[in-house]
């Protein structure tokens, strides 16, 4: 079973959620790749929020994902941060880099599971996941759901995994968010989804 972990980060909170997934599906024995979209802007904006530095390196050490890096793996994590209510223009371009897939439906059947970040609960964070999961249907992808009792006693939206940093991005994700990761990893492990 193979898995690429694609994100796009800014201030670390979704870059650690990549790399907390990344490194169970390695846990579990699933060969993942970690990939990272291009940004241009991102030391411009690591310049302007102190947060933004905290893990600014070893993103930028992350190889750069390239549209073919989407292909042949069985299955696609693929995060970023919701900006209005909206994947970020990041992770667009390179969702628009995968046009040429779209003809021959070269990513017909891989599942995608999709992750955000997010200041607040009101943030918007379901209409980037909702994002995330639209593209993957038009790709031919399988959208994975979040079941209601992947961690009992929490409310987690459907669409996907999220995390809410805080206003100012400095609430790194936690253990309800390692918890989910977990259990979603396991799930793919044990072929549940």
């Amino acid at each position: 079973m193979k898995a690429n972990v694609i994100f796009h980060s800014v201030c670390g909170n979704t870059y650690i959620m990549a790399k907390m997934i990344h490194e169970k599906l390695n846990g579990h024995g699933i060969d993942s790749s970690l990939f990272r979209v291009q940004d241009e802007n991102i030391d411009k904006i690591a310049g302007m929020f102190e947060v933004a530095r905290e893990h600014l390196d070893e993103i930028k050490a992350v190889p750069v994902a390239s549209a073919k890096d989407a292909l042949d793996c069985d299955y696609i994590f693929m995060g970023c941060p919701t900006y209005f209510g909206n994947v970020s223009g990041q992770m667009k371009l390179y969702m628009d880099s995968l046009c040429d897939f779209w003809v021959d439906a070269k990513l017909y059947g891989t599942k995608l599971i999709s992750f955000t970040t997010c200041g607040t609960p009101e943030g918007g964070g379901d209409f980037c996941l909702g994002a995330i999961n639209t593209f993957a249907h038009h790709m031919g992808m399988i959208p994975m759901p979040v079941p209601s009792n992947l961690i009992p006693g929490k409310s987690l939206p459907a669409y996907g995994l999220m995390h809410y940093t805080g206003d100012m991005s400095d609430l790194r994700p936690c253990e309800d968010a390692e918890k989910a990761i977990s259990a979603i990893v396991e799930m793919v492990a044990g072929g549940r989804i």
